[in-house]
């Protein structure tokens, strides 16, 4: 346990004794007494009932310093807010995958290699599932999200075979901010309850041929807890700007290389499972109950000067 504000308390505890010197200073002193008012003290303090009586004194006397004491102390601890740190742990939240594939000529290649990467993938998801679509004019779904690698794999694997022997030529140009509208619909759970990643294969940052654009499918995504990984297979320089900027205003990042999905999907699990964080929180335990027990024994000994 620690305090918010330690300087506080060393300034309290400073100023108490100050206060009781200067309460002495203006509290008004009587004279001395002259004499003794009892004939025969000496002869009194012998006597055992009055030593008896006298070490009660004593007790009660002690017994009342030591509950100031406790209220003292209660209050000062209190003042300086005592508080405790926690590491907190969140549950890793499971995750949902797909791929977002712009299935134009250009980019078969492309998705080809990615739909090797997912196939190699898959296995290693846990309890994780994945989807697939891809977009030209249009978005498509080839795989509905899925927790069944199995399946998923066999449609991946067809997918690939079936790029890989269209022939040659076709549109160049897809709907990329409608597709990754589309693909960001893909999802059926709750973002609280899984994790929601889209993982965009483009190299249009325009969205030319789009009814939105890249910008405003990236704002849809975020604002649904989407977060966009773009892949930014034979892009432009600015059209590889503007997919990393899609990607980053929902909080995801460009990626690329030969693993680049993996890139991504540790990305993801990282973001789905944060590291343990310290968390602060007051403890006022301890002191209020010191200051209590204070105030009861306090109470106890006016009770009894009450009724002696």
């Amino acid at each position: 346990m620690d305090l918010r504000w330690p300087l506080l308390a060393l300034l309290l505890i400073a100023l108490l004794p100050a206060a009781y010197w200067l309460l002495g200073r203006v509290r008004p002193t009587e004279p001395p007494p002259t004499g003794l008012p009892v004939a025969y003290a000496e002869r009194l303090r012998t006597l055992p009932r009055f030593r008896e009586l006298a070490r009660q004194q004593l007790a009660w006397a002690t017994f009342q310093i030591g509950a100031v004491g406790l209220v003292l102390l209660g209050t000062v601890w209190l003042a300086a807010r005592p508080q405790t740190t926690e590491i907190v742990d969140k549950v890793a939240r499971p995750g949902d995958l797909v791929l977002c594939l712009d299935l134009t000529a250009p980019q078969r290649a492309a998705d080809i290699d990615l739909l090797a990467q997912a196939r190699a993938l898959v296995p290693h998801l846990g309890d994780a599932r994945i989807g697939l679509q891809g977009f030209q004019a249009t978005a498509a779904d080839l795989l509905p999200l899925t927790d069944d690698h199995t399946g998923a794999v066999s449609v991946l694997h067809d997918t690939q075979t079936a790029l890989g022997n269209l022939p040659a030529g076709g549109a160049t140009s897809g709907a990329t901010g409608d597709g990754l509208i589309s693909c960001s619909q893909g999802f059926d759970k709750p973002a609280r309850e899984r994790g929601r990643a889209v993982v965009l294969l483009s190299a249009d940052g325009t969205g030319n041929g789009s009814l939105h654009t890249l910008v405003e499918a990236a704002e849809y995504a975020e604002e649904h807890d989407v977060t966009v990984y773009s892949i930014p297979a034979g892009a432009t320089a600015a059209a590889r700007a503007d997919l990393q900027t899609a990607a980053e205003l929902t909080g995801g990042r460009l990626v690329t290389g030969r693993d680049a999905l993996a890139q991504a999907w540790d990305l993801e699990q990282s973001r789905l499972d944060p590291p343990p964080t310290p968390t602060r929180r007051d403890g006022p335990l301890v002191p209020t109950l010191l200051t209590l027990f204070g105030v009861a024994g306090l109470l106890v000994a006016g009770l009894r000067g009450l009724f002696r």
